[in-house]
């Protein structure tokens, strides 16, 4: 059965609207399901701090930062600044704590300080404007070849992350984990 020109044009015709058509739709709802996640918070914890807000204060609030990139910080304290500021504007002397164990707290060493001095200043801004606390994993450092001396005097250095982590539960903290999205 010989199929003529036309019928095979006719075809292709059809073929390729379809296929256009299906990548119009997919894009379309590619960009749906990004609008609304990306438009009703401006971080990804919105919706942790949220509930945080509008339940009972909590006896304090850590927040977990734990990535394998010494930048992670660049983005950590902006969301740790905004989180502060909604916070504190409910309870103003809510205890808050961000405890680093990973590779971001290495940015963060004396040798480090002037080619990082952005971070030092956020953290030390951070600490006299809402008393935020910053504080490293000593053992991280210690397998990283960082002595706790080498962190300047705005930086606690704490011997033991995940031991400080159940303190502050056994405390009744909130505990918070930053992680970098996509």
């Amino acid at each position: 059965m010989a199929v003529n020109q036309s019928t095979l044009d006719k075809i292709r015709t059809i073929m390729t609207f379809i296929f256009k058509s299906s990548l119009f739709f997919i894009l379309f709802y590619c960009l749906q399901c990004f609008a609304q996640t990306s438009t009703n918070t401006p971080f990804p914890e919105q919706s942790e701090i949220d509930s945080v807000y509008h339940g009972e204060e909590p006896e304090g609030i850590v927040f977990l930062v734990m990535e394998q990139d010494e930048e992670a910080l660049y983005w950590v304290l902006p969301r740790v600044t905004h989180y502060t500021q909604q916070l504190h504007s409910k309870w103003k002397n809510l205890p808050i704590i961000i405890l680093s164990h990973g590779d971001e707290m290495l940015s963060l060493t004396n040798d480090l300080k002037s080619l990082h001095k952005d971070l030092h200043q956020s953290i030390k801004e951070l600490s006299s404007k809402y008393n935020v606390l910053f504080q490293v994993c000593g053992s991280y450092a210690f397998f990283s070849d960082i002595d706790a001396s080498e962190f300047p005097e705005h930086i606690d250095v704490v011997p033991f992350a995940p031991a400080e982590i159940e303190n502050y539960r056994q405390m009744d903290f909130k505990m918070i984990s930053l992680e970098l999205t996509w």
